[in-house]
């Protein structure tokens, strides 16, 4: 049931990802505008400096919903078959995604395709495979003392 359900989550996130891919840019645009201004209401409302502007709002947005993609990624291959002899497939998928999602949007109306969205995309997926890694890691090192302190 783990398996099918990381699975799902990862088809998920890569269709959300596609279809993102898809709407046009006056679409895209507005709702990108949306999300900076619930950012700039909640900014204001803590009364906190705003650093950022829209293009920075959106440029974080996909390293986030990228960083989803890595994670959900790495965790279902981990579920199964484990890292061990995977990680050239799981980078390789974290990279084609973000080339394809730039392809797809090279030919949607009043979008482009920027290799710099491409790296802002990739080094999101990276980090959620990392941040699944150093979990991973963790969480084993904790049941190996749990097990040799039960001994």
């Amino acid at each position: 049931m783990k398996k099918r359900l990381l699975l799902f989550f990862t088809i998920i996130i890569t269709a959300t990802i596609f279809i993102h891919s898809a709407i046009p840019g006056d679409e895209s645009q507005m709702e990108s505008d949306s999300v900076f201004l619930i950012f700039d209401q909640i900014v204001t409302f803590l009364h906190l400096p705003n650093l950022f502007n829209e293009g920075t709002i959106r440029k974080l947005a996909h390293f986030v919903e990228f960083s989803f993609f890595g994670f959900f990624l790495s965790a279902t291959v981990h579920a199964y078959s484990g890292f061990k002899n995977q990680i050239f497939k799981i980078l390789f998928f974290i990279l084609a995604v973000p080339v394809t999602d730039e392809f797809l949007q090279y030919f949607s109306d009043g979008r482009s395709s920027q290799v710099r969205d491409v790296l802002i995309d990739f080094s999101g997926g990276l980090f959620g495979f990392f941040l699944l890694w150093i979990l991973t890691l963790i969480i084993a090192s904790s049941k190996k003392k749990k097990n040799t302190a039960e001994e």
